[in-house]
């Protein structure tokens, strides 16, 4: 997996959003950086393609009403 950063934009393996690699946190599950999708509003594991927070419970949220079942699309897990 190639992870990328330019100002606000993290880029995995091509596939881009805004937000930054937390070098504070880390997956419970494989230790890899925990990314802050900024969209979302969430935290997640690039390396595991899974959100590290459920969505609240407000179905009027602006940032979990969208929100896609995997953080990274096109990868496959």
């Amino acid at each position: 997996m190639k992870i990328e950063v330019k100002d606000d934009l993290v880029i995995i393996d091509g596939f881009e959003i805004y937000g930054h690699v937390d070098q504070g946190k880390s997956c419970s599950k494989c230790k890899f950086h925990l990314v802050y999708y900024e969209k979302y509003d969430s935290y997640f594991c690039p390396n595991c393609n899974f959100w590290t927070e459920s969505k609240c419970s407000d179905p009027d949220c602006e940032y979990c009403q969208h929100r896609p079942l995997k953080p990274i699309l096109q990868k496959e897990n």
